[in-house]
């Protein structure tokens, strides 16, 4: 691939803020399946920065896989053992981007929050925030951060492995058959 055309898809597909970019936020929305121990360390960095406080709402989602491991079990005891003891929903029913954003109202009144940070992989960002503008979430209040599992699978290291060239050309061809298919529009 030129390096163009790679900078060209992770632009597009890599939308997420950096920590050193993110604001202070009431609500977190956190799909758990992956890297809990990072995730908690970077909640607790969060913490540190007052990008969160012990007033933020964490939403935590469970897993999409079929497993008998509970991801989300094992963020909040990463999150303990950082000392996190915030208000914790756990949710197993809405994991996925179009079902949390259709019945958040569901689990939440999201109209009373005034910043809201999406933490899921970082090569979502996209598909969830043209998810969220089909579902009227309340983009406007949002910001997207990615979290990188041990794939390595980010903007600055997609390119270098083929499983993240797989897995960040499926996203696109997700992206893509969504919006033929009229679940998403550009």
């Amino acid at each position: 691939m030129e390096l163009n055309t790679i900078k060209d898809i992770t632009d597009f597909i890599f939308i997420g803020k950096s920590i050193d970019e993110l604001s202070h936020y009431d609500l977190l929305i956190i799909n758990a399946d992956w890297g809990e121990e990072k995730l908690a360390q970077d909640m607790k960095l969060m913490l540190n920065k007052n990008i969160i406080d012990d007033n933020t709402v964490f939403i935590i989602c469970e897993s999409h896989g079929n497993t008998d491991r509970s991801s989300a079990k094992i963020l909040v005891d990463f999150l303990k053992k950082e000392g996190i003891t915030n208000k914790i929903i756990i949710d197993d029913k809405y994991i996925s981007n179009p079902e949390i954003l259709k019945n958040i109202d569901k689990l939440v009144d999201i109209n009373k929050y005034n910043r809201i940070l999406r933490i899921a992989k970082d090569f979502v960002a996209r598909r969830w925030y043209m998810n969220a503008k089909r579902h009227n979430f309340p983009i406007d209040k949002c910001d997207f951060y990615g979290v990188v599992d041990g794939r390595r699978i980010s903007k600055n290291d997609c390119y270098k492995s083929d499983d993240g060239i797989k897995q960040v050309m499926k996203e696109l061809i997700n992206i893509g058959q969504l919006t033929i298919d009229g679940e998403l529009s550009i």
